[in-house]
């Protein structure tokens, strides 16, 4: 069986594109239909620890980055 990846890499430039970090962000964006163009790993210093960046198509995150927001804000909101 052949599986279709969801991954469809091509060139960009960099003012048409966002650079994510934050998994839960990476994971909601892939969960929301929104793949990544291109991944690879850089470091931060702030971790001190390599961490992957998804690369997405910003008009491809419109949407799903409003409902980023909206997820975040709910997630604050909740008591723990």
């Amino acid at each position: 069986m052949i599986i279709e990846s969801n991954l469809k890499p091509r060139n960009y430039t960099e003012k048409e594109v966002v650079r994510i970090y934050n998994r839960d962000q990476q994971t909601f964006y892939i969960d929301s239909n929104v793949y990544p163009v291109d991944v690879y790993t850089s470091y931060s210093p702030k971790c001190e620890r390599k961490i992957i960046i998804m690369t997405f198509i910003r008009e491809d995150t419109k949407e799903v980055y409003k409902k980023w927001q909206d997820y975040e804000t709910d997630q604050l909101k909740r008591p723990n």
